[in-house]
């Protein structure tokens, strides 16, 4: 989130500046900042402590993720469908942890894994630009075919990447994560 202050010292949430005198837009600006409090980071606090008690190394909220999804998935077939939406994603010194919030379920994890699993359908690489994960389908279950990808991107720093154990490793993927991804609900 950048913060800017204009030269009557309003402040601006969305990056933009305020026009000089505009002082009046300005208390709609502290209203909406203090309405979108609790908002600030998309990551589950008990995620957040969890994380902590590991030794956080990086953490990257509120970022854009790509889903592009080709296969078919009980439910739901796709040529080519490209979806975008908000998650998280974090490194500690024990494991990796993204998450891929949906409608009903901000629990929802597209990687929860410790570095030194090599070990199923799933690959996720981490480079500079942020982090990617693959999923072969058909590994995943075998009534689904194709592939999803999760484009995870936010700048990591060249020191946090040096920090890392690995950034690239295989993982399981639970099919209800497939599913739900995909655009498949949950019976009630």
């Amino acid at each position: 989130m950048r913060i800017q202050r204009d030269r009557d010292g309003a402040v601006n949430l969305s990056g933009k500046p305020l026009r000089t005198g505009d002082t009046a837009r300005y208390g709609l600006t502290v209203f909406g900042f203090l309405r979108n409090w609790s908002q600030l980071s998309n990551v589950p606090a008990g995620l957040r402590e969890q994380l902590d008690a590991e030794g956080l190394i990086f953490l990257a909220h509120k970022v854009g993720v790509s889903r592009h999804f080709s296969g078919h998935v009980p439910g739901v077939f796709s040529a080519s469908g490209v979806s975008r939406y908000t998650g998280a994603f974090a490194f500690s010194a024990a494991r990796v942890v993204a998450t891929f919030p949906t409608r009903g379920d901000t629990n929802l994890r597209s990687i929860d894994c410790a570095w030194d699993t090599n070990k199923g359908p799933a690959t996720a690489t981490i480079s500079n630009k942020g982090l990617v994960i693959d999923i072969g389908l058909h590994g995943v279950d075998r009534a689904c075919s194709g592939t999803m990808k999760l484009n995870y991107k936010r700048k990591i720093p060249d020191e946090v990447l040096q920090e890392l154990p690995t950034t690239t490793l295989r993982f399981p993927v639970e099919p209800v994560f497939v599913y739900r991804a995909a655009g498949v609900r949950p019976k009630s």
